[in-house]
């Protein structure tokens, strides 16, 4: 179906017949044809394309901001319910990624858990953690558990997963969040030449620790091109990045950097040698619920370490430079409002003379008011999803306001799928994770691995396990505890559990004001 969003444009493109520079804004349409991908993006009151929309519902935003929907280039989903987490006792900051899944916590608050979910309630566990990205404006995201079926063209794009109904091969956005032997490494450098893109968990740790050589076996097998992107390299001393002399991007998660490390990726010395930076919001047990907090950690880092990062640069970090990235394997433009790109789009609250990229920087889940992926509406404002004539409506509430969401069963499109049912599925696994992981299984054989007549969705962890036995459960599942499922949105409970905690020196603390 197509669809036309008028609004405060702002489209983040380099096309000139969009606008005269990335930082332009005009109040305009973006109009998103049947095929999902927006077909041309005016000014003003200029003619539309005509054919094709003449039945196309016209969703007037008034002057709130239209904008690419973000790109979240660092998450993993499979851990999305789950609170931050420190390691009681520890003075001092973990030295790099190998450090911490030893600590003596770490199964039982973490791998318990995410384990229970991914067993008992898969297809759950997934809607909640794209709900949660839609909330804060995401509409692709990395980092989707590794699983039996891929999920193509469900709800949020997920980023190794999207085929666009099979005309992108499914390998040609490759990842790992393990570390690499040479002669993988080596594979997946003969793959980037051959077009993939090659997302890779990299050097994550403290400046000169060990895991640096990480960054230098990548050098050495060839990967230090045009498709690599490394998650981290905050262990990298900033002379390393001169080898980078066709660089794909880095993937910048300050929050987690700070929580686990006390010290991040040294951004400007990546900008400098024109290394493309995005934002990860990683995950729960160390990030942010969403890349727009993160964006506001990017910038409380910024500040303190008086590197001067303006908004419009912020901001391009989860829109067109991501996009940009995905663009090369996808070969179709994802974080920019131009003729050809993916119809994602998110919806700012804004006032009609605010500059936009400020009040993106300072926008909440309050001020997301709706979001559209491949031109199909899947949350917003209640009115808007209504002109929208969004399919499958649910009530959901967002920080005391009421939100609508379209969401339907993953193995059958035509029913509807509610938040509550959802939520209440999650929270009997938690009243009983062992009743609810041994009654999944018992079905799942009873079943021959079918369920509702398909191959029974099956989810893997992509973190390290942890001192735990093989398979990453413990013998006796009476002793799993999921802790309390976490909101959707920022809370003041998450800004509470920052401050004494983890090894930020009190950055974090600041992050709180900006939902006041």
């Amino acid at each position: 179906m197509s669809l036309v969003i008028s609004g405060r444009v702002v489209p983040i493109t380099q096309d000139s017949s969009v606008a005269a520079s990335e930082k332009d804004a005009f109040q305009g349409k973006v109009w998103i044809g049947d095929d999902g991908r927006i077909e041309r993006v005016t000014r003003g009151n200029a003619a539309g394309p005509g054919s094709g929309f003449d039945k196309a519902p016209v969703v007037d935003v008034g002057s709130n901001l239209v904008l690419p929907g973000f790109v979240d280039l660092h998450s993993h989903l499979a851990y999305a319910t789950l609170p931050l987490w420190v390691d009681p006792g520890r003075t001092l900051p973990f030295l790099h990624h190998d450090s911490w899944p030893s600590a003596r916590t770490y199964a039982a608050d973490i791998t318990w858990p995410a384990y229970a979910f991914i067993e008992a309630s898969p297809r759950e566990l997934l809607a909640y953690a794209e709900v949660r990205a839609l909330v804060g404006g995401t509409t692709s995201i990395q980092g989707s558990p590794p699983k039996n079926r891929p999920l193509d063209g469900w709800m949020v794009r997920n980023v190794e997963d999207e085929t666009f109904g099979g005309s992108v091969k499914s390998n040609e956005v490759l990842s790992s969040t393990l570390t690499l032997k040479p002669e993988v490494l080596a594979r997946r450098s003969a793959q980037m030449k051959n077009g993939a893109t090659f997302i890779y968990h990299c050097a994550e740790g403290q400046v000169n620790s060990i895991v640096e050589r990480e960054y230098q076996s990548a050098r050495r097998c060839g990967c230090l091109q045009r498709g690599f992107v490394a998650i981290h390299t905050n262990a990298v001393n900033p002379g390393g990045y001169d080898a980078w002399t066709e660089p794909g991007a880095i993937v910048w998660s300050p929050f987690s950097n700070l929580w686990l490390y006390g010290s991040t990726t040294d951004v400007p010395s990546a900008l400098a040698l024109k290394i493309p930076v995005c934002i990860g919001s990683d995950w729960g047990p160390s990030g942010t619920r969403n890349v727009l907090g993160e964006v506001k950690v990017a910038s409380l880092v910024s500040k303190s370490k008086g590197w001067k990062l303006s908004p419009y640069e912020l901001v391009r970090m989860i829109t067109c430079v991501p996009g940009d990235v995905l663009k090369e394997a996808w070969g179709a433009q994802a974080g920019r409002l131009q003729p050809g790109a993916l119809g994602d789009v998110v919806v700012i609250k804004a006032a009609s003379s605010a500059e936009p990229f400020g009040t993106v920087l300072a926008a909440t889940e309050k001020d997301v008011r709706f979001v559209v992926v491949g031109g199909r509406p899947l949350y917003g404002d209640t009115k808007l999803m209504k002109a929208a004539k969004a399919s499958s409506p649910s009530s959901l509430s967002i920080a005391g306001t009421k939100r609508t969401l379209s969401m339907a069963r993953l193995e059958d499109p035509s029913q509807p799928w509610d938040f509550a049912s959802v939520l209440a599925r999650m929270e009997q696994v938690r009243a009983d994770p062992k009743k609810e992981i041994d009654a999944a299984k018992k079905a799942f054989a009873a079943a021959g691995g079918l369920q509702d007549g398909v191959p029974r969705l099956r989810l893997a962890l992509d973190m390290p396990l942890g001192r735990v036995p093989i398979g990453g459960l413990p013998k006796d599942l009476g002793e799993v505890v999921v802790p309390p499922i976490q909101p959707l949105e920022h809370d003041a409970a998450f800004f509470a559990s920052i401050k004494g905690r983890g090894f930020h020196a009190g950055i974090l603390d600041e992050l709180g004001k900006f939902y006041a």
